[in-house]
């Protein structure tokens, strides 16, 4: 098999070098505040890391250790963010591509239910972590 799931405690260091060794690449899905962990593992070991998360202050600390190592780390890669910040930039490209000029954009992605389910003052339903959302909402992205 190419791709392998485990479960282990990413704070324990030895355990996840130990996990990680031999990897090509790491995709990363544990929750943001751990994801200092496994970027840590992936220093040690110079092994490139894929997230779903925003940059964090924490992984943008490391932008000098990951260069000087050679190492790719993308974090976004998600849907949101990522899918839709892939998306949406296609389809600015298209209007700029036939002259048109933006003066806003807007997105939306994939949180906002029918009018008749948004049944809180959030108007969101949350289908993953709520902190994750609140994090977005406050985030320059």
């Amino acid at each position: 098999p190419r791709i392998r799931v485990v479960e282990t405690d990413v704070t324990d260091a030895d355990a996840l070098d130990a996990l990680l060794a031999g990897a090509t690449v790491v995709v990363s899905i544990v929750p943001a505040t751990l994801h200092g962990h496994i970027a840590q593992a992936c220093l040690r070991i110079k092994v490139d890391l894929l997230t779903a998360s925003y940059t964090s202050d924490a992984m943008r600390a490391l932008e000098p250790e990951i260069e000087a190592a050679g190492l790719l780390f993308l974090n976004e890669m998600g849907l949101d963010p990522g899918i839709d910040h892939m998306s949406a930039e296609r389809v600015i490209d298209h209007y700029l591509a036939d002259g048109f000029r933006l003066k806003t954009f807007t997105s939306f992605c994939g949180g906002l239910p029918p009018a008749e389910f948004a049944d809180n003052a959030f108007g969101y339903k949350f289908s993953w972590n709520p902190r994750g959302v609140f994090s977005a909402a406050m985030s320059a992205a």
